[in-house]
Parts: C-alpha cells; sequence; structure tokens
C-alpha cells in the first residue's frame, strides 16, 4: 500500500477519534451518501433521535459544522440541507472507503429513508 495513502487513512483514525459515537454515526451514514444530502430530520431517525431535529442541531450539527466536517445549507428556516464536506481531503478519503467498500451500509441507510419517507405525513 502506498504510504501516503496509510498516512491519509491514519490522519483519517485520529480525525475520528476526536468525535462522539453519534458524531462518529452521522459522518459515517454522510459518506455512504454522498453526494446526496439530507435533512436533519432524515438524520435524526437514522441515529435514533426523535423527529424533532433540535437536539441535533444544538450537539451534533452544530459541532460537525464548526470542525468544518459538513455542510450545512438551509433551505427553509426550518430544514437543512447536510451533506460532508467533500474539500477535506480526509473526508474525501472516508467518502472513496464508503463508495469502494459500504454497499450494504447504504442499503441500510437507503432503506431506513425510504421507510421514514413512506411514514411522513406531507
Amino acid at each position: 500500500m502506498d504510504s501516503e495513502v496509510e498516512k491519509l487513512d491514519y490522519e483519517l483514525l485520529l480525525l475520528m477519534s476526536t468525535l462522539g459515537a453519534n458524531k462518529i454515526r452521522a459522518v459515517l451514514i454522510l459518506a455512504h451518501l454522498y453526494p446526496k444530502a439530507i435533512t436533519a430530520t432524515q438524520l435524526s431517525t437514522l441515529l435514533g433521535y426523535s423527529m424533532k431535529a433540535r437536539t441535533i442541531y444544538r450537539g451534533i450539527l452544530d459541532d460537525l459544522q464548526e470542525r468544518e466536517l459538513i455542510f450545512l445549507d438551509k433551505l427553509t428556516p426550518k430544514v437543512a440541507s447536510i451533506r460532508l464536506n467533500h474539500e477535506n481531503v480526509l473526508l474525501k478519503r472516508l467518502i472513496e472507503l464508503s463508495k469502494s467498500y459500504g454497499t450494504d451500509y447504504l442499503k441500510v441507510i437507503d432503506e431506513l429513508i425510504g421507510k421514514q419517507d413512506r411514514n411522513e405525513d406531507y
């Protein structure tokens, strides 16, 4: 294996180790979904929070945005689009790894999002 790739993987591991469990899960979900963005409500559901996304904003999203690990685009005052910061070289590597080895995990995520979309009232 290329030593530069190994170094990048090690730095990615160090980055992930600085995050709490739910932040790690959020980053992994976003990496597997990239380039797709999801809403805070969808991410809340995938993380096992209630349908109210306030908790996720105060703790997880604010910190990930402050660390420049995610892009948080307000679509309306109450709805935001969340995606991983693909400009970060370490997260770019995580996206590559997710695309190469994460097809089973992506299927689970897609199934959960689809199930949630079918249960929402519009």
